[in-house]
């Protein structure tokens, strides 16, 4: 009888393994069959059934890691995709704007902007990127302004580089990429500008309280077909960032530029509003190549106690090497500087936060070439000087509001009155 029992439950267990969940209807017929034969008792019965359940269900389980695995094992995604990262932002603006004393009323503009950035850690040493903006050709401007009865707006592709990192602490980049180039305010470069080209760029913690930084670029200008001489530029910067006793800071960096084949050039004509542009000859043609010394400095405390957790100062300063004209009042225009401050938040990114800065510029004649610097201080002008008030508070997180006003006039008058210019921006700021 023993063996008997032990055939059938072999038997029973095949059955289970061979058939799964179709043994509830004939499985239980042939066991109670078994119970009338007296071959298995009620309780013995009842423990194989429970026996026979819970295999079915470790089956089921089984099977379905299984399936698991093979669907997961054929949809598996590149490593260079997880570690893709998309950020970007939207900005609505309204700008009102008067140039005293050039013959036109205000300007009063409604503006967009729109940024769209893309990053791929290739693998360890290798990363590519690309960026999408709204606006048009200048180098200086992703708005667009809304227009020409519902008109569709220009999307542009604003930077595309490869970047090569043998350490942490130093990259190599291709292509057209966001500035490297540090500065405390933008008295030299407009920061919608992306260079073209390459750099060399180098973080390094040299101790816990020092950090050296620096770039090393060689970025293209313009390239002509007909000539062999194009316009580029050498930029070599190094700096420093010094944590001082009491959550104070001091960063600064010297900068050395040098611009070849840009004299006796003449690809591009200066600022739109024709009230402060480079000299140049009789034919448009630069007369300098605008080769320049320049100094940032940033000094600040990052905890504050009380209801402004942030404060610095910070100044700008340059001058040209080459500039050999003097004018009438017997200088060389060849110098350029900014001064000012900022306080509250350090970065406004959530509810609450906020920040006021405000600084003072001068930016002569030929002191810096006149397509780069910030293109809503007097047009992107040189021969340029004034205020500038900024202030934005954060209404949610990663949403901010903003205003940024600017009084400016020229350095030396081109005519009988100063011609003053005001612009007020306001803007919605949705990052994400």
């Amino acid at each position: 009888m023993k063996k008997m029992y032990l055939t059938v439950l072999a038997l029973i267990a095949l059955l289970v393994f061979t058939m799964g969940p179709s043994w509830a209807d004939s499985d239980q017929i042939l066991i109670n069959k078994l119970i009338e034969k007296n071959i298995l008792t009620r309780s013995e019965a009842e423990e194989l059934v429970i026996q026979m359940q819970a295999e079915e269900l470790h089956q089921q389980i089984d099977k379905k890691e299984v399936a698991g695995k093979e669907v997961s094992k054929g949809f598996e995604l590149p490593k260079w995709v997880e570690k893709t990262k998309f950020k970007g932002d939207v900005r609505a603006r309204y700008q009102t704007e008067d140039t005293a004393y050039d013959g036109k009323p205000d300007r009063n503009r409604e503006r967009i902007r729109l940024r769209l950035g893309v990053e791929s850690e290739i693998n360890d040493q290798w990363t590519a990127g690309f960026g999408l903006a709204s606006g048009s050709s200048d180098p200086r401007s992703t708005n667009q302004t809304l227009d020409n009865t519902f008109s569709s707006k220009d999307i542009r592709l604003d930077y595309a580089y490869a970047k090569y990192s043998p350490a942490k602490w130093t990259s190599l980049w291709l292509g057209k990429f966001k500035n490297p180039i540090w500065g405390t305010k933008d008295l030299l470069w407009d920061t919608d500008i992306t260079p073209e080209g390459a750099a060399l760029t180098f973080n390094y913690e040299a101790s816990k309280n020092l950090e050296v930084f620096g770039t090393l670029g060689g970025f293209v200008l313009e390239e002509f077909s007909n000539k062999a001489n194009d316009p580029y530029m050498i930029a070599v910067q190094p700096g420093i960032n010094v944590k001082l006793p009491g959550s104070m800071y001091i960063k600064t960096a010297a900068s050395y530029y040098e611009f070849d084949n840009v004299k006796g050039n003449d690809w591009t004509k200066g600022d739109a509003y024709g009230i402060g542009i480079n000299s140049r000859d009789a034919a448009g043609r630069w007369k300098y190549d605008h080769d320049a010394f320049a100094g940032d400095l940033e000094l600040g405390i990052t905890k504050i106690p009380g209801h402004v957790p942030y404060a610095a100062i910070f100044g700008q300063f340059v001058q040209a090497t080459n500039v050999d004209n003097k004018n009438i009042y017997g200088n060389k225009d060849d110098t350029g500087w900014l001064a000012g401050l900022k306080f509250g938040h350090k970065k406004v990114s959530d509810f609450g936060d906020w920040q006021v800065t405000y600084n003072y510029r001068s930016l002569e004649r030929d002191a810096w070439p006149d397509f780069l610097p910030d293109s809503d201080f007097y047009g992107g002008a040189t021969n340029a000087k004034g205020h500038e008030a900024e202030f934005e508070f954060g209404i949610a997180k990663n949403v901010t509001l903003g205003l940024d006003y600017y009084n400016t006039k020229e350095v030396r008058k081109s005519g009988a009155n100063d011609k003053n210019q005001q612009i007020l921006q306001a803007d919605l700021n949705v990052k994400f």
